[in-house]
């Protein structure tokens, strides 16, 4: 099969050449589908939103967890020539309205609710705050009023509308990725920045037609409707989705899918490893994966390989702004677990001074820039954190600290320079749960950083000053129905003042250390 730049050439052809091979299975749900039927479907569906209006470079959002339709409605906007714009599941209500009001989406498919996230519910009361949003597109039930998925698909198989030339080149996806202003910034990647990096990274990793590729990482990140939705459907392999991480329901769907290859965070490769019933499975389907995330540790991949086993998993390095990974090892590189292995063909990397900007040799640590055709085109309607963001004119800033060694491998050294905590794989930045604190009545001042955890790699934890005794429970209470339930702090501390720098900054390295000094009181 020739290399496509465009994800619908690539599923069409895909469906002329091994139509009937299996593209998608969701076994929690029963969702299935080959090659052919998935194409089927997003054909109908792309014409069905021509129908509802949809025009080239338009958004049409997605609210919902890994199930079958989600690739199907990714595939159909892609077709439509439309901008795929799929939204966090632990979004509420504030961080919804920003990104629907922000891309100006005026479509977004939904399923009624997810475990105790109300979609539905949350969307239709914030309709007042929704300036642009027209259609509610309900997945896997009826209600009145509201178009539904099935239907729009039966539609879309009676019409003879045309969908239009695929071009590589436009945007593909507005991705959202959490902003150091509080906001979520959405970063624009081109469809062929997308479909290059999902086809290098699974040349890396050896993954070729008939392989079940598998996945803890949500769809609405870079690595599941990127990496591994983009990579299976040009390597011809069969994309295996479970619509939320357990340790044994991933034991079971490895094993009864055969599924032989896995990508996850730290957290869950842990999880995994040290789950007292891992050894009641069989395992050995499995050959190679990835692993990326915030302290990514070498010897734990090791164990994993030889415990699973999963022989080839791999350390990788990415982020959404690179269209998912920089770096990614060939699946037998014998330094796959210690570092993120050598750049993608296409990008280059460099190490940069975080005060001067200076280039720096090997072995010295600063930040990890990189530059290629896969980068984003920018933040969209943020020129000032473009700017900020793409420097020199090509080169990404990534905000991330690392360095690379005299053979050129990439070596993650763990820290951020922005003010970043990584939960369990998700970013989260301080200054959006602080804005939402200083909401609070009783709370004068407030300041939120990470603590490091066992388990997520780091935890949310925030000081406050204040006049009035303020409970753990009130402060999560007060944060419950406002923002994810991942950024919500899982600490709670009092304070009297907070050391500051000279310009009145709060040094939160120092209120970081008291806490772990025990000099913080903790929230009762």
């Amino acid at each position: 099969m020739q290399d496509h730049h465009h994800p619908w050439t690539a599923l069409t052809d895909r469906a002329d050449s091994a139509g009937n091979a299996p593209a998608l299975r969701f076994p929690d749900t029963g969702g299935n589908a080959s090659f052919k039927e998935w194409a089927d479907a997003s054909n109908a569906l792309a014409k069905a939103l021509i129908g509802l209006g949809v025009r080239p470079g338009e958004h049409v959002a997605l609210l919902a967890e890994n199930r079958i339709e989600w690739p199907i409605v990714q595939m159909a906007v892609a077709a439509a020539g439309a901008i795929f714009t799929p939204l966090n599941t632990h979004y509420r209500r504030d961080d919804l309205i920003e990104a629907l009001n922000h891309s100006a989406a005026r479509i977004v498919f939904t399923n009624s609710q997810f475990r105790s996230n109300a979609y539905l519910e949350t969307l239709q009361q914030a309709t007042n705050d929704l300036m642009h949003l027209q259609h509610i597109v309900t997945i896997g039930s009826r209600h009145d009023g509201l178009e539904c998925f099935d239907a729009l698909v039966e539609r879309g198989r009676r019409s003879t509308t045309a969908l239009p030339v695929p071009d590589p080149d436009v945007p593909g996806a507005l991705l959202y990725t959490s902003g150091t202003t509080g906001v979520p910034k959405g970063a624009v990647l081109t469809h062929r920045a997308m479909m290059m990096n999902a086809r290098e990274t699974a040349r890396r990793l050896g993954i070729v037609a008939g392989d079940r590729w598998t996945s803890i990482i949500p769809l609405f990140h870079c690595a599941g409707c990127i990496m591994n939705i983009q990579g299976g459907l040009q390597t011809g392999a069969c994309y295996v989705g479970l619509p939320a991480f357990d340790p044994v329901g991933m034991f079971e769907t490895i094993q009864s899918e055969r599924c032989s290859v896995l990508s996850g965070v730290p957290t869950s490769y842990l999880a995994m490893l040290d789950h007292p019933r891992r050894g009641d499975f069989d395992l050995t389907s499995l050959r190679t994966g990835t692993c990326g995330g915030a302290d990514c540790n070498g010897d734990m991949l090791k164990r994993c390989a030889e415990a699973f086993p999963i022989p080839q998993v791999c350390q990788v390095y990415g982020q959404t702004e690179s269209a998912t990974l920089v770096a990614c090892p060939q699946s037998d590189d014998p330094q796959r677990f210690a570092t993120a292995g050598l750049p993608l063909p296409g990008y280059d990397v460099r190490i940069a001074d975080p005060e001067s900007g200076d280039i720096l040799p090997s072995g010295e640590i600063g930040e990890i820039q990189a530059r290629g055709p896969m980068i984003m085109l920018g933040y969209h309607e943020r020129p000032d954190e473009t700017e900020e963001t793409i420097v020199d004119g090509a080169w990404l800033r990534t905000g991330d600290l690392g360095y690379l060694a005299e053979t050129g491998h990439l070596v993650i050294a763990g820290g951020r320079l922005r003010d970043m905590i990584i939960r369990g794989g998700e970013n989260i930045y301080p200054v959006e749960i602080e804005n939402l604190l200083q909401e609070h009545p009783d709370i004068e001042k407030v300041a939120v950083f990470g603590l490091p955890d066992d388990y997520y790699g780091e935890i949310v934890a925030v000081a406050f000053v204040s006049a009035k005794s303020i409970t753990k429970g009130e402060v999560q209470a007060f944060c419950a129905d406002r923002i994810a339930r991942f950024k919500i702090p899982a600490q709670v501390y009092e304070a009297d003042e907070f050391p500051l720098t000279p310009s009145g900054k709060i040094r939160k390295g120092e209120l970081r250390s008291l806490v772990l000094e025990g000099k913080l009181r903790a929230g009762a």
